[in-house]
């Protein structure tokens, strides 16, 4: 079996467990190796098959991969719909004392961490109303 056969099969194995890992590495390393076949066949020198070898990874690697990346990431964060909740009447079912940035409020039937803009303490069953998101605490304030 000549020897750029090795090369090439190598390649091809290495492209098949990208598959099974992810982030885009592997498949650079086969890809470069199948290239690196090409001076093999031709009876190059083992510094020019390493120089082939090493100039294609560094290109595909910085390159290429990241092409690859930006167009299959997402550049939106996580769907969760909780910008919907803004504007939103709530209830307080646990008093809203934003000095001590406890309380919690009903919101469509789920339940939410909550605190209130200014200094001032909301009431249990007091309606209010969804200003923004604050990580997982809603900020209400008073209608």
């Amino acid at each position: 079996m000549n020897l750029w056969w090795v090369f090439v099969t190598v390649g091809i194995l290495l492209m098949a467990m990208e598959v099974i890992t992810p982030g885009f590495i592997i498949m650079w390393f086969g890809l470069a190796t199948i290239v690196a076949a090409i001076p093999v066949y031709f009876g190059a020198s083992t510094s020019v098959v390493l120089i082939t070898f090493a100039v294609t990874l560094l290109i595909l690697t910085v390159f290429v991969r990241r092409i690859f990346t930006n167009r299959l990431t997402s550049k939106r964060g996580v769907n969760t719909n909780t910008a919907s909740l803004i504007g939103q009447q709530a209830v307080v079912i646990e008093p809203i004392d934003p000095l001590k940035a406890t309380g919690k409020v009903r919101v469509r039937k789920e339940v939410w961490s909550a605190t209130a803009k200014g200094t001032e303490t909301l009431a249990v069953d007091q309606i209010v109303t969804v200003k923004a998101l604050d990580g997982v605490k809603l900020l209400v304030a008073k209608e």
